[in-house]
């Protein structure tokens, strides 16, 4: 594991050959912010029309200083979202309290460089790409020289591109930089300082696809667990790539999510520490971690599972998909989705096994999974309860909806406890089990689980996705262990062997 290299103490105001105080240039993108500017307009414009995806190779022919101003000329970044660094800012703040020109320098498009210097107050100018030179490495250098002269200037940057500007420079820092980057600074004959601290981006691309949410995808093992036959070795095997898949393809889901939802989430109580709205994993590196996760989960369900699975796992790709773009910002439509795609992911573990999925099952599934994603969009309005706009953030949903989902939420889990109860005097159950009745003690349980969730939810108690919140919810394993071990017992026990404990 990287360590954090060693800050080092270089004296304070430093001045030019001529007493004057030196002025302090500062880069944008990975300095001043954590993120590229430049990608973050780029997922902007993909957001607003994906076929620009065909255009945006031909404007890269004409030169990165061009490409940059005709993005920037089509989409605007809000400077007030960006994830700016605190040391930076507190560095630029200790200049200019040192009455020292602060200058803001970087290779970004002026424009943008311009919308976020006049947000933040704190630069005395600009110096950025104008569309024709691209400003960075050796040609930012040159221009710094030529301005202030050699050793005329104290510069901040983060990545290798800065090097040589950081030689000709008085002084310099580098905001968390890479182990290699740092090393190659401290050769140099300039001090140079770092400031800040980089995280793992191993440990931010393994949160990116959220391993935790595969725990989801176990639903597909419920038609194995229910199954007339018992649990078969193949059934399992077969349930078990269905499961990779799923899991794959739900991983570019959320790394699509993450990248077009990355403004809404900058503007949220817990969202705003995932990696892309963070900065602490590159834009950059979205679309083809996105592409990789698609091609490799078709790849285990064409190589491995039946030719219907694969039709299952596009239909829950383009709904994800369809989720993500549009329909999470429709009243009731983003809810029934959700219950719809868990719903899903029972059927497809009957299509990877070749087990036939119940009514019974689909119509529990169904409302069982709407109270979870009531209880999601609850926990959000709540969240948003204080903030002045009445519609929630790239949601349909206003504040004054809140009693409504948090009175459909409880009544969607109580109704599939009730099919629960109706599907114990089912025909079905009692071929099927030795002992059905013990079933009922199953429903007690169902009950004070989503009553909980319901009542932990309305006392801000409840994390913004239910589901990650049972995971790691020990009673909710409990409550999870004595159904299954209730159903077990209705199926295994032989049967009159309850009576003769009885007796």
């Amino acid at each position: 594991m990287e360590h954090e290299p060693r800050r080092r103490e270089i004296p304070p105001e430093p001045r030019d050959g001529r007493g004057s105080a030196m002025p302090l240039c500062v880069d944008l993108d990975g300095t001043l912010v954590a993120t590229d500017t430049l990608w973050e307009s780029v997922v902007r414009l993909l957001r607003r029309n994906p076929l620009w995806l065909v255009v945006l190779p031909l404007w890269l022919l004409g030169g990165r200083a061009s490409f940059k101003r005709r993005v920037a000329a089509r989409v605007s970044i809000d400077p007030a979202v960006l994830p700016y660094r605190r040391e930076v800012l507190e560095l630029i703040e200790t200049a200019r309290d040192a009455a020292r020109p602060v200058l803001l320098v970087t290779a970004a498009d002026r424009d943008v460089a311009e919308r976020i210097a006049a947000h933040l107050g704190l630069f005395d100018g600009v110096v950025a790409s104008d569309g024709r030179e691209n400003l960075k490495g050796e040609v930012k250098r040159d221009l710094l020289v030529g301005r202030f002269g050699e050793r005329g200037f104290e510069y901040v940057g983060d990545a290798a591109a800065d090097l040589p500007v950081l030689a000709a420079a008085a002084r310099g820092w580098l905001c968390a930089p890479a182990g290699r980057t740092a090393a190659r600074a401290g050769r140099l004959d300039v001090p140079v300082g770092t400031i800040g601290r980089r995280r793992s981006p191993l440990l931010a691309l393994v949160r990116a696809l959220r391993p935790h949410q595969w725990a989801k995808n176990t639903l597909l093992f419920l038609p194995v667990v229910l199954a007339d036959e018992g649990i078969r070795l193949i059934n399992v095997v077969h349930a078990a790539y269905g499961f990779a898949a799923f899991s794959l393809v739900a991983s570019a889901g959320y790394v699509l999510n993450d990248l077009v939802d990355v403004d809404a989430d900058r503007a949220h109580r817990t969202k705003r520490h995932r990696p892309f709205a963070s900065g602490d994993l590159p834009i950059a590196l979205g679309p083809p971690l996105f592409a990789v996760l698609v091609l490799a989960a078709f790849a285990v369900s064409a190589l491995l599972l039946p030719g219907l699975f694969a039709a299952m796992l596009a239909v829950y790709f383009a709904a994800s998909l369809a989720y993500t773009f549009y329909l999470k910002s429709k009243v009731m439509v983003d809810v029934l989705v959700l219950a719809m795609l868990y719903t899903h992911r029972v059927l497809s573990g009957g299509v990877a096994t070749g087990i036939p999925i119940s009514a019974w099952l689909l119509a529990f599934s169904m409302f069982f999974f709407l109270s979870l994603a009531f209880a999601k969009r609850y926990v959000e309005l709540l969240d948003f309860a204080g903030i002045g706009d009445e519609t929630v953030k790239s949601r349909g949903y206003q504040k004054s909806d809140l009693e409504m989902v948090g009175s459909m939420g409880p009544a969607s889990g109580y109704l599939a406890v009730l099919i629960f109860s109706l599907y114990i005097n089912s025909p079905k159950v009692a071929t099927g089990y030795s002992h059905p009745s013990l079933l009922w003690i199953a429903c007690p349980i169902l009950l004070y689980w989503i009553s909980r969730i319901w009542i932990r939810a309305r006392r801000r108690k409840l994390h913004d996705d239910p589901v990650r919140f049972a995971l790691f919810d020990p009673v909710s394993w409990i409550c999870g262990a004595l159904v299954g071990l209730v159903v077990l017992l209705a199926r295994l026990l032989p049967a009159g062997q309850i009576e003769e404990l009885i007796r």
